[in-house]
């Protein structure tokens, strides 16, 4: 299948990060896109209504002229009555993997695949390919990337295409039905794979690690055999899955077996820089964003860059790449306090947000407020989320976000989950204040000019920087 075929596209769930990046790339290459959606704001909004996208409330029937169907995971998938109505009518209809797939598969497909890091190791190839003058095509779920000013594109003459690769499934009702899960990126057929990393997330489709790594290494196995795989040297688990692999295999790391290897590191307000090492040679960088997770993001860029361009180890940009939205995202000063966003959402994701913060504010007032992300992944990572907040002095959160394809389960708040990092920590304030209003409220009657806020979360909570 070449979704290039058609013309006119009807997208049900536009507003989600990875549809509009999609349709973008669509857009390149002179197709028309509507679709539908919730009415509520997404962090996609600006880019949609910049490429006047008519967007509509689930109507039924479609519009005449529409000849394929594009849907995603969420609003019940394949089961959405407009995505019912599409196939009874005989339109072809194809998931978001299938469709992106279609695309990958035509160019020297670079996927980025790993449980955290996956958007911003993916902007970041695009943004040293950019850098470069090789005009990529490229797909990243984010509401946008300053400097880039698009999240997706399809260039015909482009050489490579650079996307994420979600361990995510298409069906997520599927394992109700005792059917067998198909993974996202099942439909990739990359040159060049990159590994974050390998952790258990999602336990609303995996039933536990090992059926995580064997989708991983199933997945692994789909790549070019001319081509390689990027890895984390410091993941064991990692490595150890594709110790056995037949194909290349480049790594990074801190590790002292990683190919490229982290060996001195610093990060302070503005700035994160340091050393790496790579066949003996010794390459300095520096990085406008904090963290170690986001050093070491930027090795997985470069490595994989190299093998194309070696010219990458000092050559690449990146001093200039100033993140994602939602990824440590600057929302600026407001009332002289400086606020920050993070898209964390697994334990380890927030525990070294909070870290890189941190690192950037030693001295003063931090409070990290935060959105638990889907009650199955609260609930069975429960103790994880509790020591993600070790290193923090004061949290507070608000309900979590139910996402569009779970139900509420009573058994698992956010209350519980202060109360229990409380019981643990008894040094860290921690209390659920409840929704979005209540924390704009605490944000005017607490905090003071010079103290640091942090929104944490893949929920709705950047929200209440509209509030304040």
């Amino acid at each position: 299948m070449n979704i290039l075929e058609f013309s006119n596209f009807y997208f049900v769930g536009i507003k989600g990060v990875a549809m509009t990046s999609l349709a973008q790339m669509l857009i390149d290459a002179g197709k028309t896109v509507v679709g539908s959606d919730v009415t509520q704001k997404f962090v996609t909004e600006k880019i949609l209504q910049d490429l006047q996208i008519k967007i509509d409330n689930f109507v039924l029937p479609l519009p005449s002229e529409i000849d394929c169907v594009v849907y995603t995971a969420a609003h019940q998938g394949i089961n959405n009555p407009q995505v019912q109505w599409a196939i009874e009518n005989n339109l072809p209809v194809f998931s978001q993997a299938e469709a992106i797939a279609s695309l990958f598969n035509q160019k020297k497909g670079i996927a980025v695949c790993g449980v955290g890091g996956k958007s911003t190791v993916s902007a970041m190839i695009t943004w040293i390919l950019e850098y470069l003058k090789q005009e990529p095509s490229f797909s990243v779920g984010v509401g946008n990337i300053p400097g880039l000013e698009k999240t997706g594109a399809w260039k015909n003459k482009s050489e490579y295409c650079v996307a994420e690769a979600d361990e995510y499934v298409i069906d997520p009702s599927a394992p109700q039905r005792g059917e067998l899960i198909t993974p996202r990126f099942s439909f990739l057929k990359p040159y060049a794979t990159v590994c974050t990393n390998l952790r258990y997330d999602h336990p609303d489709v995996y039933v536990d690690f090992n059926h995580t790594k064997s989708v991983y290494k199933a997945f692994f196995q789909q790549i070019n055999p001319s081509g390689y795989l990027v890895v984390n040297a410091d993941d064991q688990n990692l490595m150890e899955l594709v110790e056995n692999l037949e194909i290349k295999k480049i790594s990074f790391g801190e590790n002292e077996k990683a190919d490229i290897r982290l060996i001195e590191y610093k990060s302070e307000l503005g700035r994160t820089y340091g050393k790496f090492t790579y066949l003996e040679e010794t390459y300095d960088l520096e990085l406008q964003i904090p963290g170690k997770y986001n050093f070491l993001n930027a090795l997985a860029a470069i490595t994989v860059v190299a093998p194309l361009y070696p010219e990458v180890l000092t050559n690449n940009g990146l001093n200039k790449f100033r993140s994602t939205a939602r990824r440590f995202e600057n929302k600026g000063s407001i009332k002289g306090v400086h606020c920050f966003d993070d898209y964390a959402h697994h334990p380890q994701e927030v525990k070294a947000a909070i870290q890189a913060l941190n690192e950037w504010y030693p001295n003063a007032r931090k409070v990290i407020a935060f959105q638990s992300h889907t009650y199955s992944r609260t609930k069975q990572l429960f103790p994880d989320f509790v020591d993600a907040f070790e290193q923090a002095k004061e949290v507070v959160m608000i309900d979590i976000f139910s996402s569009a394809r779970e139900k509420d389960d009573s058994t698992i708040s956010s209350t519980l989950l202060c109360e229990a990092i409380v019981n643990k920590y008894p040094m860290i304030k921690a209390k659920n204040l409840g929704s979005i209003e209540k924390l704009a409220d605490f944000f005017n009657s607490t905090l003071q000019p010079g103290d640091v806020f942090l929104t944490v979360g893949a929920g709705d909570i950047y929200e209440v920087y509209e509030k304040l």
